[in-house]
């Protein structure tokens, strides 16, 4: 029998689901918007911030730091004047409700005088080319921030003192955050920001026909490109090395620090490193790049292609690359093309190399993202059932630093997953854990990233982490060491990492897992790991100075030229070696795979029933999404014959008959799934004759 998907909504479930905690003796916000601010209704997300009296709420609302108190609840169809109340808060209510981070209900703000203020984060729906709708900010080239981005609702500042008795405040958003100015000319608007060119400094961007293909809108990507001292367009017959600097935002500040560092800028311009001492040497012949490519989730699409954000990977590898080797003079080859970076731009650069050995020469990673699953920061992923604590109830922590070598934890992974859901619910926040639902996981039923815990519990979904695997680096060079790809042989000795075993953020312990990995598969040396056991998290590769890390890439380059001492073999950089193709990561985690994990109920009776016969009847309670909570009733002629009962995903129940089979009854199984981002639905079986 066929399964078709039946949708119903369970109403009861749905109303105690998204009820929000409330007590009218309690604080309560009431947040309008005046007269013509908004041109039309929208949806959202309302960020209310209480900082201590006196203080920006904007100042500092860092999870290791913020003396914050701040509030978030999701907003649908806002429109002038229209009026939105914030009170109470719990555990239960973070889609429809107020969720609030140090403090989750409002009622537990304490009683004190404070500086409040609130923004509305505006999203549009969008239907994407494989089917799949979201509501989503799209950054306006600010960097994606979790708050206060161009085109954002805000209310004044406004001084108030909380009682702690019922209290209600009154605000009004009276004001939208502005952006950059531009004059209407520049190509896509605000969108990767727009900035003038200096004589070495220049800014490109261009359309992805890609990614406008999947968003159904124009979508763009740009880059800051540093020229070399020297550089004559004209010349074109001299041709230089390019340098993929991976990392977060870069705005107009250049790449490697260029124009942010006035010395390096100052040798950069003038062809002379240390100009006026007796070790002065010429800056490094190469073109520096720094990708801009914030995306409706982060500030970096993280360079790869992936299900929830689109093919970013494709967009910069194939359409923005080539367009600067049309633009500049460059050397297209592989041996000529280096990526590297730190932390985000770690991984990127890893993954960037590991994914398109086709097209880049080596990688130099520093203290990257996770680059092995089994630890991702300090979350033993696949083995853990929780993800904010261990089995033997030791904390997870996410944050720290050294004192005098004692190590002061700053917050753990239940702090800042908890802070990131106060700015946006179904890994919406712009913030790092929600970026890593986003590009490691697929598309939940939901349409979201499929997360891999529960936001609140911290509770891990096995099967979810399993569809991380694809972008868990040292599990793809192993399952593809031989064969097709050949990784074992192509990526030999292209692989540079550094990381301190004193990361602010544990990456160490995914850079120790990853060697292990790949070192039992090809030996020591196979790839290049350097660890320095006092180093936190930050600085250029192996704690180099900046002219001698780049003095060392420009090296690399020169021996790996078909020149050079050890020039770089072409059986390495073949086309079959490539992976992360957009078509199979689509097939892999996009709208169609995420509805053919579904599956509605059915009862198994492969045979009509014998008159008399009182055996009994089994069923499958259907496919679900992984971390749905399912609940499921008999139905007898669609009334309830029993108390619904707890169920897991693809489990077998048995129906016992009570009376003999008179075939007068229709039987079917009714299951009801609810999660944290999802609509509670039911889904019922055909029914057969009992």
């Amino acid at each position: 029998m066929a399964w078709t998907l039946t949708l119903a909504v369970c109403t009861l479930a749905a109303v105690a689901l998204a009820a929000p905690f409330h007590n009218d003796d309690g604080l309560r916000v009431e947040l309008s918007v005046v007269d013509g601010l908004l041109n039309r209704s929208t949806d959202g997300r309302i960020i209310l911030m209480f900082a201590p009296a006196g203080i920006d709420p904007l100042d500092d609302y860092d999870v290791t730091s913020s003396p914050d108190q701040i509030f978030g609840k999701n907003a649908f169809k806002l429109q002038s004047p229209e009026a939105v109340t914030l009170s109470g808060g719990s555990n239960f209510s973070t889609d429809l409700g107020v969720w609030g981070w140090p403090n989750v209900s409002m009622n537990d703000l304490p009683a004190q005088s404070y500086s409040v203020q609130a923004f509305l984060t505006r999203y549009e729906t969008q239907m994407r080319s494989d089917g799949s709708t979201v509501s989503v900010r799209f950054p306006c080239g600010d960097g994606a921030p979790s708050i206060d981005g161009p085109g954002s609702l805000k209310t004044s500042i406004t001084n108030v003192t909380v009682t702690g008795g019922s209290q209600t405040i009154e605000l009004a958003f009276d004001n939208i955050t502005a952006g950059q100015d531009f004059n209407g000319s520049e190509i896509g608007g605000c969108h990767q920001g727009n900035y003038e060119d200096t004589t070495y400094l220049k800014y490109v961007k261009i359309r992805s026909e890609k990614l406008s293909r999947f968003w159904g809108r124009d979508m763009f990507v740009g880059a800051n490109v540093v020229l070399p001292h020297g550089y004559n367009t004209n010349d074109t017959a001299k041709r230089y090395p390019v340098i993929y600097s991976q990392g977060h935002w870069p705005g107009d500040g250049g790449a490697f620090r260029y124009s942010r560092d006035e010395a390096f800028a100052s040798a950069w311009n003038e062809g002379v490193v240390n100009a006026n001492s007796s070790e002065s040497r010429p800056t490094p012949k190469l073109i520096l790049v720094t990708f801009r490519h914030e995306t409706p989730f982060y500030d970096d699409s993280y360079a790869v292609n992936n299900a929830n954000m689109g093919p970013w990977g494709d967009a910069i590898n194939e359409e923005l690359i080539p367009y600067i080797d049309q633009t500049f003079n460059t050397i297209a080859q592989p041996y000529a093309r280096i990526q590297e970076g730190g932390s985000t731009g770690g991984w990127d650069s890893a993954a960037n190399l590991i994914f398109r050995p086709d097209l880049f020469g080596a990688c130099f990673s520093s203290y990257p993202d996770s680059l092995d699953f089994h630890r991702h920061q300090a979350i033993p992923l696949y083995t853990a059932e929780n993800a904010y604590q261990l089995a033997n109830g030791s904390i997870i922590n996410s944050i720290r630093t050294f004192e005098n070598d004692t190590e002061v934890i700053l917050a753990s992974t239940a702090q800042e997953n908890h802070w990131e859901l106060t700015f946006g619910t179904s890994s919406r926040s712009f913030l790092q854990w929600d970026v890593w639902q986003t590009v490691f996981g697929v598309q939940g039923y939901n349409n979201y990233p499929l997360e891999a815990w529960d936001k609140v519990t911290g509770e891990i979904y096995p099967g979810a982490v399993e569809y991380w695997k694809h972008m868990d680096l040292a599990h793809y060079i192993t399952s593809n060491w031989d064969g097709e790809k050949n990784l074992g042989e192509n990526l030999r000795n292209r692989i540079f990492v550094y990381v301190g075993e004193r990361d602010d953020y544990f990456l160490n312990g995914g850079v120790h897992e990853f060697d292990s990995r790949v070192t039992a598969k090809g030996g020591p040396g196979w790839a290049n790991f350097t660890y320095i056991a006092q180093n936190g998290h930050g600085g250029n590769y192996q704690d180099r100075e900046i002219w001698d890390y780049l003095e060392l890439l420009s090296g690399w380059i020169e021996d790996h030229s078909p020149e050079g001492a050890t020039p770089l073999p072409r059986g390495v950089t073949v086309p079959s070696a490539r992976g992360n193709y957009w078509e199979e990561v689509l097939a892999y985690g996009g709208r169609e795979a995420a509805v053919a994990r579904q599956a509605s109920p059915v009862i198994y009776q492969h045979e009509k029933p014998r008159k008399h016969d009182t055996s009994a009847l089994k069923a499958s309670v259907g496919r679900w999404d992984p971390g749905m909570s399912l609940e499921a009733v008999w139905l007898l002629d669609s009334k309830p014959s029993c108390q619904p009962f707890a169920v897991m995903p693809e489990q077998t129940v048995t129906y016992e008959r009570k009376h003999r089979w008179s075939r007068h009854a229709k039987l079917q199984l009714a299951v009801t799934g609810r999660k944290r981002g999802y609509e509670t639905e039911t889904r019922k079986s055909e029914f057969v004759w009992i």
